[in-house]
């Protein structure tokens, strides 16, 4: 007797509540999708796209960035082909930009820490082209290692907050390539100072960089459950050893077999589960 007056009384209280959260979610609804802080978030997209276009289309400082990248030769910079990956990033980052969007109606906040990050490295990635084509190899580097931070910065915010992969993946994507493009500046900032550097130095300095960046994908995997790094970083080892192929066969190699090695062992278990390794 008593559990059935328990059940009948919990009936109101369950309509009560659902009566209660209609209000909160008319709320949600009449903020809408486009707040000021996504606005902003798509205006410095597009102005991004607009800057690189005009930027790389127009020659500025009469100069493609693929000139100023390949003007002496670097070790640890893939080949062209591999830059491609960037047509992927813009549109990862539109799906987003969308899934972004959609959340917006439930977020309290009018302008949250992850919209001013996207909007800092928005701008970075700009200045960066636009100072890599007056060939201020020093000043960019600072730029694009400030550009790595703030994406760092943007990176957890979204891994730990997002509830769906579109909400993380993207922003994974993006970080994971502007790691590389950081090592691959620094590369040939060193090699510009060095006139060249040495063939022993040149060598051993890839092998270190891929060894390094094979590791940081392993641990983006188990400290995050992210296998998107090692992709890129595999993607982008690949395309070193293509590009350092004709002037030396062993180090090609080598930062081919440290690629399928990072691979292998991100995305092959062995013998247990994933989660149960990262216990």
């Amino acid at each position: 007797m008593s559990g059935h007056a328990h059940r009948a009384s919990t009936v109101p209280d369950a309509v009560q509540r659902a009566h209660m959260a209609q209000p909160e979610r008319a709320r949600e609804r009449s903020r809408g999708y486009f707040t000021l802080e996504v606005v902003v978030m798509w205006v410095a997209y597009v102005l991004m796209i607009a800057g690189n276009v005009a930027i790389e289309a127009g020659r500025l400082g009469g100069v493609t960035s693929a000139t100023v990248a390949y003007g002496v030769f670097t070790w640890f910079t893939p080949a062209g082909y591999v830059f491609s990956i960037w047509s992927l990033i813009y549109v990862a980052l539109i799906v987003w930009l969308v899934s972004y969007t959609k959340g917006a109606p439930s977020r309290p906040r009018r302008f949250t820490p992850v919209a001013g990050l996207f909007v800092a490295s928005s701008i970075l990635n700009v200045l960066w082209l636009a100072v890599w084509h007056f060939q201020m190899i020093v000043p960019a580097f600072v730029v694009i290692l400030l550009d790595w931070l703030v994406l760092a910065a943007l990176y957890l915010n979204v891994r730990t907050g997002a509830s769906s992969a579109l909400g993380w993946v993207p922003i994974s994507l993006y970080t994971a390539w502007i790691t590389v493009a950081t090592l691959s500046n620094m590369a040939i900032l060193i090699t510009r100072a060095l006139d060249g550097g040495m063939l022993l130095l040149n060598g051993a300095s890839v092998v270190a960089l891929a060894a390094g960046v094979v590791s940081l994908g392993i641990f983006m995997w188990r400290r995050f459950d992210d296998i998107v790094f090692q992709l890129v970083f595999v993607w982008a080892l690949v395309g070193v050893g293509v590009h350092v192929l004709d002037v030396s066969l062993a180090v090609a190699v080598v930062v081919w077999v440290l690629s399928v090695l990072g691979a292998v062992l991100t995305l092959v278990p062995f013998g247990r589960s994933r989660s149960a390794s990262r216990r």
